[in-house]
């Protein structure tokens, strides 16, 4: 069971890296110059695309965070056996990259039906990046379902933690 539990915990890494760095790296002042929204303000349907809170620099910031955590992965990885799943370079920046992207499909999805930004919506919150991580992965490694629901049932919670702890340090404005 533990064996399970810290293979999910090793594949996912990169992605929780890269969604919580997205928004870790709004607290570094001199990224401050590269917070433009990805949608630059546009509209589409009469609604912004994604919102101010989806900038390029949590995209690249996030996407860089999660492949220097699978590089570092990639390098203890030999001394940790051959039980975890093998991490690449190429897999942590489709898991990043496929994390923020999932991220911002729900951004898209909530402005669209009228959400406000930091508006809770349960469920897609909590699994949206993980959902985009691993459709990325399957460029490179085959669907694995007891991964994905193990990924799923921990991740709710150290989501909500997660969201809570960056309200305390007042990286984010709501709790959720």
């Amino acid at each position: 069971m533990w064996d399970l539990f810290f293979d999910a915990v090793w594949f996912i890494l990169p992605a929780y890296v890269a969604n919580s760095a997205a928004i870790d790296v709004s607290a570094i002042p001199f990224l401050k110059k590269y917070s433009t929204p990805i949608d630059f303000r546009h509209n589409i349907f009469g609604k912004r695309i994604l919102g101010d809170g989806k900038t390029w620099r949590g995209l690249f910031g996030g996407v860089i965070a999660g492949t220097l955590i699978g590089l570092l992965q990639l390098s203890i990885q030999p001394y940790l056996g051959e039980s975890l799943p093998q991490m690449t370079v190429k897999l942590a920046f489709l898991l990043s990259f496929g994390a923020l992207i999932g991220d911002m499909t729900a951004s898209f999805v909530k402005r669209q039906t009228g959400f406000d930004r930091g508006a809770s919506v349960p469920g897609l919150d909590q699994l949206d990046y993980i959902v985009g991580a691993f459709v990325f992965a399957l460029l490179a490694v085959p669907f694995d379902l007891t991964r994905f629901l193990i990924v799923v049932v921990l991740t709710i919670p150290l989501h909500v933690l997660a969201n809570y702890v960056a309200y305390k340090i007042k990286l984010k404005e709501v709790w959720w």
